[in-house]
């Protein structure tokens, strides 16, 4: 009787031991998953983010028997980079997918069999000169995503006292004309605040007294 008692001492404490690594396993598997890093998404960004005239890009290539090197080279005015063998390649207005497809397609079958293309657009600047806070001299901004004419005078330092707001001039890379905005009717219509792209620059003139 003894050895019977024992042995249904020993199952119940082996049950409770059970239950509770099971309640343990379920509370630590259910905990929330880790945010997602905000410079990964800056990059899932930028591969939505169409190329323009001026911008600097790596081109990788993968999948051939033997190694290609890389490739760094800016947009040039036409549009267009140059590579190897194949020469000028549309690029302006492309995501950085568009490109990989449309290289690939220019390399493959014509001289590889099999390859892997990999577009990484590099630093990328817009301009923004004349009457900003900070001296006025003007500046070089890093571009990191959509943006539009008056946030990008608000990251140069904003109008300055003597800034002109309804003649802000706005160069575009491959255009030969500026466009005029009036950064105060922007405001209130959005439609009128148009996108700063790779290149641009923005030329905040002095008010007529």
């Amino acid at each position: 009787m003894r050895l019977l008692s024992n042995n249904c001492r020993n199952c119940s404490i082996l049950f409770s031991l059970s239950i509770s690594g099971l309640l343990f396993t379920s509370c630590s598997t259910s905990r929330p998953p880790a945010a997602k890093d905000q410079s990964s998404g800056e990059a899932n960004q930028q591969r939505f983010d169409p190329l323009r005239v001026g911008d600097s890009i790596r081109v990788d290539f993968s999948g051939t028997p033997s190694p290609i090197p890389l490739i760094q080279t800016d947009i040039k005015g036409d549009g267009t980079v140059r590579l190897d063998f194949i020469g000028n390649v549309k690029a302006d207005g492309l995501t950085p997918g568009e490109l990989e497809k449309e290289i690939q397609t220019n390399y493959v079958p014509a001289y590889y069999t099999h390859l892997n293309v990999t577009v990484t657009p590099t630093v990328r600047y817009f301009y923004v000169e004349g009457e900003v806070n900070g001296g006025g001299s003007g500046g070089r901004i890093m571009y990191s995503g959509p943006i539009t004419v008056t946030r990008a005078i608000a990251a140069a330092g904003d109008f300055s006292p003597f800034g002109d707001r309804k003649r802000v001039k706005l160069f575009r890379v491959n255009a030969t004309s500026a466009i005029t905005i009036n950064c105060k009717k922007a405001l209130d219509d959005p439609k009128l605040d148009l996108p700063v792209y790779p290149g641009d620059k923005i030329v905040v003139k002095r008010k007529l007294w």
